[in-house]
């Protein structure tokens, strides 16, 4: 069984939590084209909101902390 995981990472090397602690199996049987292309289809289904999520929670953090420094 193929198992994918993905680790996103910030410019500073941080690794950005949620996406990358999970792993995503594709499923048992992947032996034709088709099968192939339905598990990534299903495997894009459940990823990308994470993926979303993860990057836009980091943006608006960094964008939070620079909010605070033009403030002080």
């Amino acid at each position: 069984m193929a198992t994918i995981e993905i680790i996103i990472r910030d410019k500073e090397g941080q690794v950005l939590n949620r996406v990358t602690a999970e792993s995503y199996e594709l499923g048992q049987e992947l032996a034709t084209v088709s099968q192939i292309e339905g598990a990534i289809d299903q495997l894009k289904n459940a990823l990308l909101p994470a993926l979303e999520a993860d990057l836009l929670t980091d943006q608006q953090r960094k964008t939070m902390v620079e909010l605070k420094k033009a403030n002080r």
